[in-house]
């Protein structure tokens, strides 16, 4: 006796709890579900302009989500205790320092003390046997400019970055920042494409023109020759005292702005 009435009361608990309806599958046969919510009977009674309308509202929603959370990001509050600094890579490697020193802040948890890492660079347009191409010129090879509090921790971590060899002023344990007007001028040289147009602007003879890469990389001179054809110039540099002709290209000299 005790068992036939323990089977019927399980049952019935299990009625009471999923309540089945019946419902048509697309075959046409019957199964039971669960009775549908009043959220499921809603959007079933839904047209399908509705069912499409309340789709895009979620999208555009989402957007605007992320949209704000672009803004947000953008609009990082500065430190107000940081400073531009200069740190010295190996020449070529400024984007990866740049990258390591990125997820090592982040590993961390101290990018708040970092505004803004800046590897002043432009991009040349430049035309060689007949076909132009895009380079991008750093204007200080090996030079990566950081805005940031510079705390012992922050001084220890991008010491430890692979390429990097150190500061640029002052001392290595007490590197001094860079005057702000400096890199104001540097970036307004970047806005104005300053290297480009070195690239454009007709050459003359005497001008003053700086060599930006080869063996003579930084040294300045005075335009003795113009090859249009070559697209080539031989500029008198001083060594030694003396005055040199080195052959360059158009586009690995920039004009010097006295």
């Amino acid at each position: 006796m005790t068992e036939e009435q323990t089977g019927p009361e399980i049952v019935l608990e299990e009625q009471d709890k999923v309540d089945p309806t019946p419902e048509i599958t697309a075959d046409g046969q019957q199964k039971n579900v669960p009775a549908a919510t009043d959220v499921g009977n809603s959007s079933q009674n839904k047209t399908p302009e509705e069912v499409e309308a309340n789709a895009e509202g979620s999208a555009i929603e989402e957007n605007q989500d992320i949209e704000i959370a672009e803004t947000e990001e953008s609009e990082k509050p500065q430190n107000p205790n940081a400073k531009w600094y200069i740190l010295q890579a190996y020449a070529g490697y400024e984007g990866r320092v740049e990258q390591t020193i990125n997820e090592k802040l982040r590993i961390k948890g101290i990018q708040h003390l970092v505004d803004e890492i800046f590897i002043p660079s432009e991009d040349i347009i430049s035309t060689k046997e007949g076909k132009k191409r895009k380079v991008n010129k750093k204007y200080f090879p090996g030079y990566v400019l950081i805005r940031m509090e510079l705390t012992p921790e922050l001084w220890h971590l991008l010491m430890d970055v692979n390429r990097v060899s150190g500061f640029i002023g002052g001392t290595q344990k007490n590197p001094l920042p860079l005057d702000e007007r400096e890199l104001e001028e540097i970036r307004a040289q970047v806005n104005e494409g300053f290297q480009q147009k070195a690239t454009e602007d007709e050459f003359t003879i005497g001008q003053k023109v700086t060599i930006t890469e080869g063996s003579f990389g930084n040294f300045s001179g005075i335009i003795d020759e113009i090859n249009l054809e070559r697209r080539k110039l031989k500029v008198l540099v001083s060594i030694f005292g003396r005055p040199t002709p080195v052959e360059v290209e158009f586009e690995k000299v920039k004009h010097v702005v006295e």
